[in-house]
């Protein structure tokens, strides 16, 4: 987070909350968003010794136009992720468009908030289909079947 943050004052994609146990996860998924085209600021690559960790995530989640939360057990019982996950679905309830959309990376009960938000599911698939879900996910639109 040189100078301004992570954002570098121009408004992202996606930031990618996570775990720190889920960090592979959490960079294979931005990696793969930026590979097709998307900006992403993520904790592994953006924040850097000495940076003010939560100035740093108060500015990700302002200035990215949606927050991927990456579930897992390891996520869902950590107080500071929960803190980010609140905030970003409070964005959502308040109108924002999917201002908050989560990416089931390993079995888990998903909290009861997040219970009526549509999740990604990678759980359990090749990379060729979490990769395919993933960007089908955050697509602003639905690709739908074409019959002949």
């Amino acid at each position: 987070m040189t100078g301004n943050g992570p954002t570098e004052n121009a408004e992202k994609d996606f930031f990618v909350t996570y775990n720190g146990k889920d960090e592979s996860w959490a960079t294979w998924i931005a990696r793969t968003l930026e590979d097709a085209g998307h900006t992403t600021v993520i904790q592994a690559w953006d924040f850097r010794p000495g940076d003010d960790f939560m100035a740093g995530m108060d500015k990700a989640l302002s200035a990215c136009r949606h927050v991927l939360g990456v579930l897992s057990p390891h996520y869902l019982s950590s107080m500071f992720t929960q803190a980010e996950w609140t905030a970003a679905y409070r964005r959502t309830l308040l109108g924002r468009e999917r201002g908050f959309i989560p990416v089931r990376v390993a079995e888990c009960d998903v909290a009861p908030l997040l219970g009526p938000l549509v999740y990604i599911d990678l759980v359990e698939v090749d990379e060729a289909e979490a990769r395919e879900r993933l960007l089908s996910g955050v697509s602003p639109s639905v690709r739908r079947a074409r019959h002949a």
